[in-house]
Parts: C-alpha cells; sequence; structure tokens
C-alpha cells in the first residue's frame, strides 16, 4: 500500500496540471506510469482484500476510499488527449478512449493480445522500445498522411515489456512546422529580389570611374524607390498578419455599409488607370444597413480586394463594388470583368505568397499576402469568403455576414 501511495503523489502534479490546460507530451507520460503502475498495485491490492473478505457480500459493501481514489484516476486517464495503452508481457491490459479510438482498440476483447497487433507497422513496437527518446512515425489513413510521436515508458520492476505506450498525434504539429519553414524561404525570396536590384542600383550610382548620364542616374533612383517601397509593402502586409493571426480580438461597433462601399470606391478609383470604371452598387433596401464589425479591418479587407481587382484588370474594364442580401446575409463583394483565374487555382489564392502569375504581381507591386490578409480578416467575422471566376470573363470576390451581425439603422428590417 506505501508503493501505491507514493506512486499515486508522483502522478498528482501532471494530472492537476494538465486539467489546468499545462501538461502535454512527456507530462503526460510520467502520469500515466506514475498512475498506471498504482492502478496495478491497487489491483494486487483488491485481490488480496477479496481474498481476506472471502464469503461478504460485495453488493452490500461500501466503495472504500482507494477504490474513489482508483475510479478517479482511471477516468482521469480515460480521458487524456493521448493515447495511453497499459503493457504487460508485450500484450494489452488497459487503454484509454484515445487509444481506443486511434488504435481500434477493444480491450475486453484485446486482451493478452501482442499490442503490435494494432500498431500502423508492427516494426514499431521494437522500434520505440530500443529508443530512449521515443520515435516518430508516418502513416496513411483513409489517404491523409498522419503522423504520430511514440514513447515507451517501461516499469523499473517486472518485464522488459511491462509499461505503458504513449502516443501522441503530431500531425497538426508537423503541419505546422512545415508551414512555418515555407514560410521563412518564401520571405526570404520575395526580399532577395528587390535587395538585389536595390544592391545593384546603389552601387551603380556609387561608382566614381565615370560619370552618370542624368537620365540614367534618374531611372537608377527611381528604381531603387521603387524596390524600397516594395520591401515597405510586404513588411506591412507580414506585420498586419501577425497582428491579425495574434494580437487582440477585432474591436468591433456598428458602421455603415454605405461608409464602407464609398470608401472602397475612393481607393479604386485611386488605383485604377486611364480606362478602368470603378462603380458602386448598393440596392435601396440596404442604404441604411450597418454591420457589427471592426471598421479598420473591412475596409482592409475590402481594399486588398480592389486592389488585387485593379492589378489584374486591364482597361477598358469594370470594377464593381458593392452589397446584397441572401438568406438573411449581408454579402459585401467586388467584381471585375477582367483575366480571371483558372479554377484549380482558387482553392489556394488565400495561401501566403501563392500567385498565379507571379511576375505579373510583382510588377504591379503585390506581395502575395492581400488575400490571406482577407481570410483572416473573415475568420475573425464568422464571416465566409467565397471567390468566383472563369478566365477571360473576370472574378468576384465576397465577404458573406451571417444573419445577426448586421442591421437595418432605421429599425425597419432588424437583423
Amino acid at each position: 500500500m506505501v508503493k501505491g501511495i507514493s506512486l499515486l503523489l508522483v502522478a498528482v502534479a501532471p494530472l492537476f496540471a494538465w486539467l489546468q490546460g499545462g501538461v502535454t507530451g512527456l507530462g503526460w507520460g510520467v502520469a500515466a506510469v506514475a498512475a498506471l503502475g498504482w492502478l496495478s498495485a491497487s489491483r494486487r491490492q483488491r485481490l488480496s482484500d477479496r481474498s481476506a473478505a472471502a464469503g461478504r457480500a460485495l453488493s452490500n459493501s461500501a466503495p472504500t476510499k482507494e477504490q474513489q481514489q482508483l475510479d478517479r484516476w482511471l477516468r482521469l486517464l480515460d480521458a487524456a488527449p493521448v493515447a495511453l495503452v497499459e503493457v504487460q508481457r508485450g500484450g494489452v491490459l488497459w487503454a484509454n478512449a484515445t487509444a481506443r479510438q486511434w488504435l481500434a482498440l477493444d480491450p475486453q476483447r484485446h486482451a493478452g493480445r501482442p499490442v503490435l497487433w494494432f500498431l500502423p507497422y508492427p516494426s514499431w513496437w521494437e522500434e520505440v522500445r530500443k529508443s530512449r527518446d521515443g520515435m516518430t512515425g508516418a502513416w496513411q489513413r483513409d489517404g491523409e498522411p498522419i503522423v504520430w510521436r511514440l514513447r515507451w515508458l517501461g516499469q523499473s520492476s517486472g518485464s522488459d515489456d511491462d509499461g505503458v505506450l504513449w502516443i501522441e498525434d503530431w500531425t497538426e504539429r508537423q503541419r505546422v512546422e512545415a508551414m512555418r519553414r515555407d514560410f521563412v524561404a518564401n520571405v526570404s525570396h520575395e526580399l532577395r529580389t528587390p535587395l538585389t536590384v536595390l544592391i545593384g542600383a546603389l552601387e551603380t550610382l556609387s561608382e566614381r570611374d565615370f560619370p552618370l548620364d542624368p537620365q540614367l542616374r534618374s531611372d537608377l533612383i527611381a528604381q531603387c524607390e521603387r524596390q524600397g517601397q516594395q520591401m515597405l509593402r510586404l513588411v506591412r502586409d507580414l506585420l498586419q498578419l501577425a497582428e491579425l493571426e495574434g494580437g487582440a480580438p477585432p474591436a468591433k461597433g456598428w458602421v455603415t455599409v454605405v461608409e464602407l462601399i464609398d470608401e472602397a470606391c475612393e481607393v479604386g478609383a485611386a488605383l485604377a488607370p486611364e480606362g478602368l470604371t470603378v462603380t458602386a452598387e448598393l440596392p435601396e433596401s440596404l442604404a441604411s444597413a450597418e454591420l457589427y464589425a471592426d471598421a479598420t479591418e473591412i475596409a482592409s479587407a475590402l481594399h486588398n480586394l480592389v486592389s488585387n481587382a485593379v492589378r489584374y484588370t486591364p482597361p477598358p474594364g469594370e470594377i464593381t463594388i458593392g452589397a446584397t442580401e441572401r438568406d438573411g446575409r449581408l454579402v459585401l463583394f467586388v467584381a471585375d470583368t477582367g483575366i480571371g483565374i483558372a479554377e484549380e487555382h482558387i482553392p489556394r489564392l488565400t495561401e501566403r505568397f501563392y500567385r498565379v502569375d507571379r511576375a505579373r504581381s510583382r510588377a504591379s507591386g503585390g506581395t502575395g499576402l492581400g488575400l490571406a490578409i482577407v481570410r483572416h480578416i473573415a475568420d475573425r467575422h464568422e464571416a465566409l469568403l467565397s471567390i468566383t471566376s472563369a478566365l477571360g470573363k473576370g472574378s468576384r470576390f465576397a465577404l458573406e455576414f451571417r444573419e445577426g451581425t448586421w442591421r437595418q439603422r432605421a429599425g425597419a428590417r432588424g437583423r
């Protein structure tokens, strides 16, 4: 019993930390070994108690304090966010809910069966037991890649095949890590081009061995300015993305739809070259509509959509900025008669640095982050970003706000 109590004390700290959201990974493994060790001791103790109390009806006996503690720890371990399998002599003895789901395990039906039977690859069993730091294994489920982190937490006494197999799903972690690597590579690439041009122009300007033609000097200075502005836009968009992803919640308030449309039209008119028409489209029924949103963020989203429309709509062409109501939802949209987008590119348009035409985007001052910013703003407002396009006919980008996030200012039709 002393051994059981000591193991219980070891388990208490990480388990209660988990309840407060503070333990993942190895902390759970330590907790599992301690708690399952205590559970094993409790099982032995209960068998001894049954022998000593032979003839007493169990149905008439009140649960002991230790049995209550045992049930409590079992519930805690069963709810753990990692897979835990207690193994005895290489066979399944107990498994929590996560392990039962991930490994298709039924501890009662599969009791004593080799645990390696239930792993995606049986060879993982030997590999994880030989590794001091655990192992990472990748496999596929229904065509989707899955990454698991496995550790073997053996008991100090008993068979080498006695212990706890601990499995954590690292799929999302690996995906995020891959995104981080891609992001760093993309940022480096995006900065390298303007920096190379900028440094080359400055080196030419600094040459004293021969005089520069005034026109060439002006062109080089203008080139430096363009590349500097491009880097400034990139840094600004990166900072905005960082703020949207990890900053404070949007500062929402009631903003009139007319103001949002008018401001977006002003931006479009300022950016549009000669021959490109920018018009507003707002039905009378929405003339007094208000949206509960962060005005700065929504204006930024519309600004990015309008900038893209100007960039990919050669004159003569038309850009329409407006609002409509559909099935109780308020829809803000930017439509153009531009070059359009091939269907296969549409699902990836909101990825960072994804460009259909890289050369055209850079030449027109695009950073490849505009639609990623729009998507984040939509997510922060529980709105849907929809994209429809056809090559040679144009594109339509729309932000759809659910019912309850907008209203009529005059109260004619409350939302």
